[in-house]
């Protein structure tokens, strides 16, 4: 289909990605004992296996890098160029929470991991550590959560990792600010089949603060916008389900806000993610770690599923920024270490 530039008015000034240390949990009201979702869930969408699990709280750790550390920059080969960056290996640690790939589907229990802000990668197998090839020098930050097979994030306080490290020298930048509400973006991200498109599922994950009514005491409110549709305000921590996406290319935005204001973290900005509806192609979570999402944006108007969320009258209007463009670090397939789409 032919795209059109989409025009938006939507003004929330953080695609926030995940604040914390390692030790920060998410400070919001829905994970506790009561409403955390029952174990072995059945898959919402076909051909995506079972979940399995939570069997007790899950806990995420980032065993390296470590915070604050400094990576070495590797030496120029003789006669050759000097390297654009550094391997960096991240290690997990995981509890309650199986992590597995069904060699039939390819999908399974995964957890997202995500650098600086990019989309994220799917890693099937925690006891390899997952390898970043050419990390610019600078400083960046990792933040990783479990997922169901479906890319589902697992929303409990202790399923969210982080850490902040460095390649070469510190230059302060993608570094979250302390103590300021914090949104990842996850899901939809991408391309898509048009079969896949019958259901698309937005996701992402807070700290900092309660997505709940804005009645409650500092708490915050996620919004959204696909591609021209009306902006959606969201007062419940949970996914939202699109059906009858039309084929082609769609842009998203999403953000928070608190006490009717715009919540800004750094440079962790507004974001505007891109994805895909093929008129045929391969099964999107098959497509294996590395896979990007394309620039563009669509016209469709695809119907809201209801669900967990409401509305509410005030908008912000300032136009989304882009994030900045940088150079896009090689992934790879898990390494052997401690420790996808």
């Amino acid at each position: 289909m032919k795209s059109r530039s989409i025009n938006y008015s939507f003004g929330l000034g953080a695609a926030l990605l995940l604040l914390a240390s390692p030790s920060l949990v998410p400070l919001h009201a829905q994970a506790t004992a009561s409403s955390v979702a029952p174990a072995d869930l059945k898959s919402p969408l076909p051909n995506h296996v079972d979940g399995r699990g939570p069997t007790g709280p899950v806990e995420l750790r980032i065993l390296s890098p470590k915070p604050d550390e400094v990576i070495p920059m590797p030496a120029a080969p003789a006669g050759g160029p000097a390297p654009r960056g550094a391997s960096v290996e991240v290690k997990f640690e995981i509890k309650n929470y199986e992590i597995f790939q069904d060699p039939v589907t390819k999908t399974g229990q995964h957890i997202h991991v995500i650098l600086d802000n990019q989309p994220y990668f799917a890693h099937y197998d925690s006891s390899k550590a997952w390898l970043f090839k050419n990390i610019p020098p600078g400083t960046h930050t990792i933040r990783a959560f479990p997922s169901r097979p479906w890319h589902e994030s697992i929303k409990e306080p202790g399923a969210f990792a982080m850490v902040t490290f460095h390649v070469g020298a510190k230059d302060g930048k993608n570094t979250p600010l302390p103590g300021v509400p914090l949104l990842t973006y996850s899901r939809p991200k991408g391309k898509y089949s048009k079969a896949e498109a019958a259901k698309v599922m937005l996701d992402f994950y807070v700290t900092g603060c309660e997505i709940t009514d804005k009645s409650v005491p500092n708490s915050c409110r996620v919004r959204y916008k696909l591609d021209d549709q009306p902006e959606v305000t969201l007062t419940k921590w949970a996914p939202v389900w699109w059906e009858g996406l039309a084929v082609g290319k769609h842009t998203y935005v999403i953000g928070l806000t608190r006490d009717g204001k715009i919540v800004e973290n750094g440079p962790f900005n507004l974001v505007k993610p891109p994805f895909e509806i093929e008129v045929q192609g391969a099964m999107e979570h098959a497509t294996g770690p590395g896979d990007g999402s394309q620039p563009g944006s669509g016209t469709a108007l695809p119907r809201p599923v209801p669900g967990p969320g409401g509305n509410e009258p005030d908008s912000p209007t300032r136009p989304p920024r882009a994030p900045a463009a940088g150079n896009v670090p090689e992934p790879t397939r898990a390494v052997p270490g401690p420790g996808g789409r």
